[in-house]
């Protein structure tokens, strides 16, 4: 079924009325989008059919967070709701896989060229030039990307910046089918290999560097795992996020679990006005336990 909210175009801004109009402070705007896609979950449920108003929603919710104050993130964190946090990560994460699979579908119908021309690439280019800055180990050979996704765009950055093969592994098999067929419109299946991976036990002792997606879960699994068969030089890089991205992406907390196993070696936080949305966490086995 298809929502219908009434919107605008106001300076190339998609403007939702009359949700939005009226209101003032940033914790009701985040209020108002949570509540909006509560009342229509076919949101959630249904984003291709319904992408043009989750795109709004979306577009509204960034354009909030990246233009906050100090004040505006304190103030949310005395009067931000967590359960208006959930829907809004469960909304984005639908809309970024939306978003994702549109483009590869455009790259199989001729519409777009290049990865290139996805509408997050500078966003990701950005993101892997400050991961791989992060890294320490002399000899990388070879890298495992966990939670791909239809659209592989970090594991085609992650290569073009250190120049080595990378390893793909999503639990959904449509993912995978997405990525296949774009890496080989790309002539870049012999150099990125994506595989559905349900089980959530597998060997990773071959890797370097291996990179947790955001959206990748659950993570306490997928790092038990990880520090169960990795090599001992072997460099995590754990994404998360800082601030109020936490508003649309869940973070992944520097829990105890995780110390037990890993020390922090290096974080890169995304903040303040910049449209960087993602964070990052150097992770290494601890020392205690190596």
């Amino acid at each position: 079924m298809k929502v219908e909210i009434k919107y605008s175009k106001n300076n190339g801004e998609l403007v939702l009325e009359p949700h939005f109009n009226e209101l003032q402070g940033f914790d009701l705007h985040i209020e108002a989008a949570a509540n909006i896609i509560q009342s229509n979950k076919e949101l959630v449920a249904e984003p291709i059919e319904n992408f043009a108003v989750l795109d709004g929603l979306i577009d509204h919710v960034e354009r909030k967070i990246f233009n906050a104050s100090y004040a505006d993130e304190v103030t949310y964190g005395v009067q931000g709701s967590l359960e208006n946090e959930e829907i809004l990560n469960n909304a984005y994460c639908a809309w970024e896989t939306a978003l994702e699979e549109i483009f590869v579908d455009k790259i199989h119908s001729g519409q777009v060229k290049s990865f290139r021309d996805y509408p997050l690439n500078t966003r990701f280019q950005r993101l892997l030039q400050r991961e791989t800055s992060m890294l320490k180990g002399e000899k990388i050979s070879k890298a495992l990307f966990i939670g791909s996704g239809p659209l592989p765009i970090s594991a085609i950055w992650l290569h073009n910046y250190l120049g080595i093969d990378i390893d793909c592994i999503d639990v959904c098999e449509h993912a995978i089918n997405c990525s296949k067929v774009l890496l080989d419109m790309f002539d870049l299946k012999y150099k990125i290999n994506v595989i559905h991976q349900p089980n959530p036990q597998y060997d990773v002792s071959e890797y370097d560097v291996i990179i947790i997606a955001l959206l990748a879960k659950p993570k306490d699994e997928i790092l038990n795992n990880i520090f169960n068969t990795m090599s001992d030089a072997c460099e995590v890089i754990c994404r998360t996020s800082f601030g109020l991205r936490k508003v649309i992406y869940e973070p992944a907390v520097a829990s105890k679990y995780m110390l037990d196993k890993f020390d922090i070696h290096d974080v890169k936080v995304a903040d303040g006005n910049s449209d960087d949305t993602i964070s990052s966490m150097l992770l290494k086995k601890t020392r205690t336990s190596t």
